[in-house]
């Protein structure tokens, strides 16, 4: 299985992985590896993995880096960006936000229907 580390810890060899298939996260702790990654695996890693169930539980076996990512510092960039106001936009570029309302109409029950107008 394919999935992407969410969480890390290093020290404990522990992380957590999201996986391809959308179901469970899987957890990966130090029994589970057959060879630990050098440097361990950083958020935003994507990883190759087998997975088994126990106790309800997905854990990961035999994982090994795809592909290096740039872990917390994409997070963090991310972030500085979302808090640094954007000058050039103008209230008339950014988009008008409609909201959606329902006009609850009222019916009549099924059997204030009178015969003539019933079909069916």
């Amino acid at each position: 299985m394919i999935g992407v580390i969410l969480w890390s810890d290093a020290a404990d060899q522990k992380a957590v992985i999201w996986c391809e298939d959308q179901g469970d996260l899987a957890f990966l702790a130090n029994p589970e590896l057959a060879e630990c990654a050098d440097p361990f695996f950083q958020v935003g890693d994507v990883v190759e993995f087998d997975v088994r169930t126990e106790r309800n539980l997905r854990l990961a076996r035999n994982t090994n880096r795809i592909e290096h990512t740039m872990g917390h510092a994409l997070a963090d960039g991310l972030r500085s960006l979302a808090d640094t106001p954007n000058e050039a936009a103008g209230p008339a570029e950014t988009a008008e936000i409609i909201p959606f309302r329902i006009e609850h109409a009222t019916r009549p029950l099924p059997g204030a229907i009178p015969q003539q107008q019933r079909r069916g």
